[in-house]
């Protein structure tokens, strides 16, 4: 999900940046006091919430399908993996 984080906080970045916004405008828009949160989120290092996503998606015109793209696919491929190891795991296959 590292990797998730990551292209979700450089969408961010990229669509903050065309907005004109500082990382302190867009905390504020956020209801935040600092921009701490919107550095930890455009540098992947923290998870960004999903209402905070719905927020960022008004507030920058993100277009909500990049976004889900991102998170579907993560998803599918952790959703993979954790079949597969089920399944391995049904058959003996440890």
């Amino acid at each position: 999900m590292k990797k998730t984080n990551v292209q979700i906080g450089h969408l961010i970045r990229d669509y903050r940046i065309r907005k004109g916004l500082t990382q302190l405008d867009l905390a504020t828009k956020l209801n935040y006091d600092g921009p701490q949160f919107v550095s930890l989120i455009e540098r992947g290092l923290s998870k960004t919430p999903f209402e905070i996503l719905g927020k960022l998606i008004i507030i920058l015109g993100i277009p909500e399908r990049k976004i889900t793209k991102i998170l579907l696919e993560a998803y599918e491929i952790e959703l993979a993996k954790k079949v597969g190891f089920g399944k391995k795991t049904a058959l003996g296959e440890n």
